[in-house]
């Protein structure tokens, strides 16, 4: 319900969804505040040659080439806001829309978000650099993200199509996943967890446990 009414405002009604974004921005920091504190010694824990980083607002521009450097196709599952320095400038600022860049040196080799809301929810997106691909970035980026929404206590979503397989298997590897519902786009609403010894395994031929 909630990813559905998201997406309609977004679509339909912008003007509303900003106004209602920000508010749930304020209201998630005040809740969140003392969890948001621990994030920067949480993305430590991830480092492993690389480094995982909040956005800054400094980070704006080349985050915006970061994304202009990418294929085409790079997009055909990936469009969760516009990928301009005004656009990227405004969501940093929201304390709702949780911002990480991984970096090799200087250079941004993966980008994933949380969208959080204050109902205790937050959705995960990620895209890893068309030239970094292969390494595990994907897999560390969805438990950094785990470590994240858990830290906070929120609940972690993600919307992944069935046809987007190098996106499903990177968090199949590292997280256990729960169909909440297929959706007729082609797409799975799916929630994550921490990794027990079930698991679920999802292929083009549907779900199997």
């Amino acid at each position: 319900m909630l990813y559905a009414l998201t997406h309609y405002l977004k679509d339909k009604v912008p003007w509303l969804w900003e106004m209602i974004e920000r508010c749930n921005s304020a209201v998630f920091s005040m809740q969140h505040r003392r969890g948001l504190k621990v994030i920067p010694s949480l993305l430590k824990k991830h480092t492993r040659g690389l480094s995982i980083v909040e956005v800054a607002e400094s980070d704006a521009a080349a985050l915006a080439r970061f994304f202009a450097e990418q294929p085409d196709e790079a997009f055909n599952f990936f469009h969760p806001h516009e990928f301009d320095e005004m656009t990227l400038q405004k969501l940093i600022r929201l304390k709702s829309f949780l911002m990480f860049l991984v970096k090799d040196g200087e250079r941004i080799v993966g980008y994933f978000f949380l969208r959080c809301f204050v109902g205790g929810k937050a959705f995960l997106g990620k895209m890893v650099d068309v030239n970094a691909q292969g390494q595990g970035i994907g897999k560390t980026m969805c438990r950094c993200a785990m470590d994240v929404a858990s830290a906070l206590g929120l609940r972690m979503f993600e919307t992944i199509s069935k046809d987007n397989l190098a996106s499903l298997y990177s968090t199949q590897r590292v997280l256990k996943v729960r169909i909440v519902k297929e959706m007729p786009n082609g797409y799975l609403y799916i929630e994550d967890l921490r990794k027990k010894s079930d698991s679920v395994i999802i292929n083009r031929g549907g779900v199997c446990s």
